[in-house]
């Protein structure tokens, strides 16, 4: 059995306008891969083979998003055919499998509407049949057994009426949706693609069943996610949800879907490594443009990519109709977290919270909308990404841990007539409290002056001794037990030659 993939491609010489006879067969996915901009669409459908001899074809059509350059075709092995030639033509609105069967349920609705119509009709002659009773007793023994009887049909007649407009009004909107997707889809520039696939072989019947996959514009997927701080139990609750979309101009129906987070890469050759020259730097004159082709040789050469380096999320079978944008349930994860409350009292007296997240797996969760919430109040909507094991999550405030700083001493002054030097104090006590009913980790952090010459000298009295220090910050680590206030004393004395103008900064 003679049996190969054919990669389909786009000639002009394809494209020849001729009639094509036979009906073409619409197919519908069976499975799908949603990119950010594009899917790629696997279908198979049983179709019939028409002609004779050497001159064998089936036939079936592609939404208009299409990209046929992408399009492989495969008999599935039912018979012994394979694949000689392909060609496709842009399909006429009428020609189209899907668009007949658009109107035909726009016909069966317009009737259904009418029956409607017919039978609110007959609801209102029978409405206003028993409302003239009422003005019509018969005998007064007979009074009470009438407005019974008068009273049970107007109300069997307005609940049926009711329910039929209600009816009603549901099918003139299905109405108006199909005239709305009739007009996308006839519009020019959305008219599909009709597919002659001619093929060689011997058939054991009169159908062959025939499967092929393509890159479909027109689709995407966007992460939304939810990330809530729950610093009392030491986790952060993580869900992630997809807003998904297609526009084929039919309803998938039980398609097998998937989301991937990169486009499939089209290039194939690594891009051309530029000569490495070593030269005299040239005479430096007045600044001009840059010479395009110079400035393309000294762009940095791009990073590796590897096709195959991407998550995909399998959803299992999904029904997706055109045009729609549901959001589908990707995870839900508990991630166990260190809280700790940043302090930084010379800018603020607030306390920000930070989730310090280390996982066993890693994450490539792409850059997407994200909802924050500390606890249940909601904190705004943020950009949000994580790829790896290891990811700080910021929380903003915590409004039940602060600090407050008051200043004891700040001056400047002379020491000694022989050294001659000049100096500056800063005296200033933090205290930092906690407000919660449960202990928590602070990190406090305060600016260590930079100095910039070497003839200026500082030093320092901190009580407590800082956990850390880098060149220009000082850094405690604390923690606090409900209610508890802790203290910080800070002492920088900072020393310079007295004839020197020095500029001591912002503090």
């Amino acid at each position: 059995m003679k049996y190969f993939l054919y990669p389909v491609f786009f000639t002009a010489a394809l494209l020849v306008c001729q009639f094509w006879g036979g009906a073409y067969s619409q197919a519908f996915p069976k499975e799908a891969v949603i990119f950010p901009e594009s899917a790629r669409v696997w279908e198979k459908k049983d179709l019939e083979v028409q002609g004779s001899g050497d001159n064998l074809q089936v036939k079936f059509e592609l939404p208009a998003g299409a990209d046929l350059d992408s399009l492989l075709i495969r008999p599935d092995g039912s018979a012994d055919y394979f694949v000689k030639e392909v060609q496709w033509s842009r399909s006429e609105p009428e020609e189209s499998e899907r668009i007949r069967k658009l109107r035909n349920e726009l016909e069966k609705l317009k009737a259904r509407k009418n029956e409607l119509q017919a039978e609110l009709t007959a609801y209102q002659g029978r409405i206003d049949f028993w409302e003239a009773r009422k003005d019509h007793p018969e005998e007064p023994e007979r009074l009470n057994e009438l407005s019974e009887m008068i009273f049970g049909h107007l109300k069997e007649a307005y609940t049926l009426k009711a329910a039929a407009e209600q009816v009603r009004e549901e099918t003139k909107l299905k109405i108006k949706e199909l005239h709305k997707k009739l007009e996308k889809m006839t519009d020019p520039e959305n008219r599909g693609w009709k597919i002659i696939v001619h093929l060689g072989g011997y058939g054991a019947g009169e159908t062959t069943g025939i499967e092929y996959d393509y890159i479909l514009s027109g689709c995407g997927w966007e992460p939304v996610y939810r990330l809530r701080a729950l610093p009392d139990q030491q986790r952060v609750a993580f869900s992630w949800e997809a807003r998904v979309w297609q526009s084929s101009g039919q309803d998938w129906e039980d398609v097998r879907l998937s989301l991937a987070t990169l486009e499939p890469r089209k290039k194939l050759e690594p891009s051309a490594l530029p000569d490495w020259i070593v030269r005299p730097a040239p005479e430096r004159g007045p600044p001009r443009p840059m010479d395009a082709r110079l400035a393309m040789e000294a762009a940095p050469a791009p990073a590796e990519e590897r096709r195959e380096v991407y998550s995909i999320w399998d959803l299992g079978r999904q029904n997706l109709a055109a045009g729609d944008k549901p959001r589908l349930r990707i995870s839900e994860q508990d991630w166990q977290a260190e809280f700790v409350r940043i302090l930084r009292p010379s800018m603020s007296d607030k306390a920000f919270l930070r989730a310090d997240v280390k996982l066993e797996h890693a994450q490539n969760i792409p850059e997407g909308e994200a909802m924050f919430f500390l606890g249940q109040a909601m904190l705004g909507r943020h950009a949000f990404s994580f790829t790896g094991t290891e990811k700080t999550i910021h929380f903003g405030e915590d409004p039940f841990v602060s600090a407050e700083t008051v200043t004891k001493a700040k001056g400047t002054g002379a020491r000694g007539i022989v050294r001659g030097r000049q100096t500056h104090l800063w005296h200033f006590m933090i205290g930092a409290v906690n407000f919660h009913d449960y202990p928590v980790s602070i990190r406090l952090e305060e600016p260590r002056p930079v100095l910039r010459d070497e003839r200026i000298e500082a030093s320092f009295e901190l009580d407590p001794r800082p956990a850390d220090e880098t060149e220009s910050l000082f850094i405690w680590d604390l923690d606090l037990e409900p209610g508890e206030v802790r203290e910080v004393d800070v002492q920088v004395d900072i020393q310079a030659p007295r004839d020197m103008d020095v500029d001591w900064g912002w503090r």
